[in-house]
């Protein structure tokens, strides 16, 4: 049995679309916040110089699964080419409800060993900027990979 104290495991997560969890992923980097820091230096201050705060950004995510058949299959591929053509005609832009708010309709998701959500990463704005297919080889005998990579405006951790 797991205690509330003991530290959750990075090995399943999955990536949800609208309301819908579309793909799980082996591999999922780039979850970071970051802010830049203005340097002033004051005037008769030779030690050092004052430090604020200054823009923020977000990192791009990428994630990396195995390819599979079935309903999934397709889904981070096409999203792709809606950004590309300028459609966007996919289920992160798509309402259920005239009230949802739009920018958060895409989430990964941490799960524990028993499946059951610990931690969600919402990402607000975003939109797949780059899909890479599977280096196929024939003397290879490797899973073939998939990896999309992810721009947002922001990220919620809940």
């Amino acid at each position: 049995m797991r205690r509330i104290t003991d530290p959750v495991g990075n090995f399943r997560f999955i990536l949800e679309l609208g309301f819908l969890p579309v793909a799980g992923f082996s591999e999922c980097t780039g979850l970071q916040l970051e802010t830049k820091v203005y340097e002033y230096k004051e005037g008769g201050r030779n030690s050092s110089s004052l430090k604020f705060p200054d823009t923020g950004s977000v990192g791009n995510i990428t994630l990396k699964r195995g390819l599979s058949i079935g309903p999934s299959a397709y889904v981070l591929f096409i999203w792709h080419q809606d950004v590309m053509s300028g459609t966007f005609n996919n289920p992160n832009k798509r309402k259920a409800d005239p009230d949802d708010d739009i920018d958060k309709k895409c989430a990964i998701i941490l799960m524990d060993e028993f499946g059951l959500p610990v931690k969600r990463w919402t990402l607000f704005r975003a939109f797949p900027v780059k899909w890479v297919g599977p280096e196929l080889k024939a003397t290879a005998n490797e899973v073939a990979i998939e990896s999309l990579e992810l721009a947002c405006e922001g990220i919620e951790l809940l």
